[in-house]
């Protein structure tokens, strides 16, 4: 008799109450075949012990990966190398989210004379397996894999997983495999982990970034800055700055978040949307609603008058 291990409980449960009705010869036995499902019950709650030991293991190895990503594409490489061995899948691909666009950006393959190129970009539809994932911010499965991800995951299924950034949803992975739940449960905390990385590369990013713009800001507002004695990034205080551009700065920025003067700095630079969220490793979309907050707060209806505001403010 084959008894899944789901059923294991039941079909217990079942020979206890047929053993306490059973005569003598049919409860012995009752009691053998009791003590046999007892036996395998023990050993599938070892082998479940033990591959949720295993799995820890694996996450414990592939976030240890990660840590010392110099930038977001060898991120993105070490995290599809990363999650392949995790899940055991053939094929792993990172695309990131535009507005309601999938673009991807990285894939791998575990298969060395596989060289099959990325699949195309493609719209975010209400209803499918990725639109689940985002929404629900979980792992989501399903036996159909898309017509335009075909010749990169197959046709056996696959999963994809959301990674969060910021607390916002910037970047989708595919794996070319269905999960059972503890694979699922151990993929989904390493895309929160991952997450982390991302936003850890983008405040590297941003504080390179914010070095560079008191420079430049240096050499268009002062003429009579020795721009090669100023200091790294981690010596600059307000103190080092031209005095007017230090308190423009401050008034300007005093009504927004960290994260929105990020982008108003960015703005200032002339940059995109597009650009900004590359640069920050977030969404357009949240850049998009980041610019409307932050037009709303100071006062202003476009970029251009927060621009001319800033420049106003300069005297």
């Amino acid at each position: 008799m084959t008894v899944g291990n789901a059923d294991l409980d039941r079909v217990i449960a079942s020979l206890l109450t047929d053993m306490r009705t059973a005569p003598a010869e049919r409860a012995t036995e009752l009691a053998r075949r009791l003590a046999d499902l007892l036996d395998r019950r023990e050993a599938a709650a070892e082998q479940r012990i033990a591959e949720i030991d295993n799995l820890a293991s694996h996450i414990d190895r592939a976030v240890h990966a990660l840590d010392d990503a110099a930038s977001t594409a060898e991120l993105m490489r070490r995290a599809c190398e990363q999650v392949a061995e995790l899940c055991r899948a053939r094929t792993v691909l990172i695309s990131r989210l535009d507005e309601k666009r999938i673009i991807p950006m990285m894939s791998f393959s575990t298969d060395p004379d596989a060289s099959p190129s990325l699949p195309r970009e493609c719209d975010l539809l209400p209803g499918s397996t990725e639109a689940r994932a985002l929404e629900t911010n979980t792992v989501s499965v399903d036996d159909m894999v898309p017509d335009q991800m075909r010749e990169l995951l197959g046709n056996n299924g696959y999963c994809a997983i959301p990674v969060v950034v910021d607390g916002h949803a910037a970047a989708l992975m595919h794996v070319d495999t269905t999960l059972d739940g503890p694979r699922r449960h151990a993929l989904s905390v390493f895309a929160e982990m991952l997450g982390g990385c991302f936003e850890r590369i983008g405040l590297e990013t941003r504080r390179e970034h914010q070095e560079r713009l008191l420079r430049d800001s240096a050499r268009r507002w002062t003429s009579d800055v020795d721009i090669d004695a100023l200091p790294s990034r981690d010596a600059v205080d307000s103190a080092h700055m031209p005095r007017g551009h230090a308190e423009v700065d401050e008034r300007l920025l005093d009504p927004l978040t960290e994260r929105e003067a990020d982008v108003v700095r960015l703005i200032l630079t002339g940059a995109s949307n597009a650009a900004i969220a590359t640069e920050l490793v977030i969404t357009v979309d949240t850049v998009k609603s980041h610019v409307k907050r932050i037009l709303r707060k100071l006062g202003v209806s476009n970029r251009a008058e927060l621009i001319a505001k800033y420049q106003s403010l300069l005297g």
